[in-house]
């Protein structure tokens, strides 16, 4: 992916997560359609958000570093990340009236691993394949 692209996209997607998950609780939809079956279907939601700042997070990272480097510098970032916007929540309560819950921070770590999993498959067979080219 282009580096001036990938860095938009992750400047956009951080922007959008801290939107959603500083938002007042009350200007959130209480109701989301048929996804409102889904049990801890919020869970998802953060899974998918913190997996996707980790996999833009990770190609920036991947391609001008060892895999292994940018699998750890963005594991540790994107932990930290989750934690830090947890802790704005607690820190805001008053204000925004969302708190700090374990799970949540559990589901960021569980999105992060899923991600990096795939970033590293990606960035594998990118590399196998310029090899194959040479």
């Amino acid at each position: 992916m282009n580096r001036k692209l990938n860095i938009v996209l992750l400047a956009i997607w951080v922007s959008l997560m801290l939107f959603a998950i500083l938002a007042p609780e009350d200007s959130l939809p209480k109701d989301i359609g048929f996804l409102s079956f889904i049990p801890f279907f919020d869970k998802f939601v953060h899974a998918g958000m913190f997996g996707g700042f980790a996999f833009l997070l990770f190609l920036l990272l991947e391609g001008k570093n060892k895999i292994q480097r940018a699998l750890l510098t963005t594991f540790l970032f994107s932990i930290s990340f989750g934690l830090l916007t947890e802790g704005l929540q607690l820190f805001l309560t008053e204000i925004i009236k969302r708190k700090f819950e374990w799970m949540d921070f559990l589901a960021d770590i569980i999105g992060v691993v899923i991600a990096l999993g795939l970033g590293c498959v990606i960035a594998y067979l990118n590399r196998k394949n310029k090899k194959v080219e040479e």
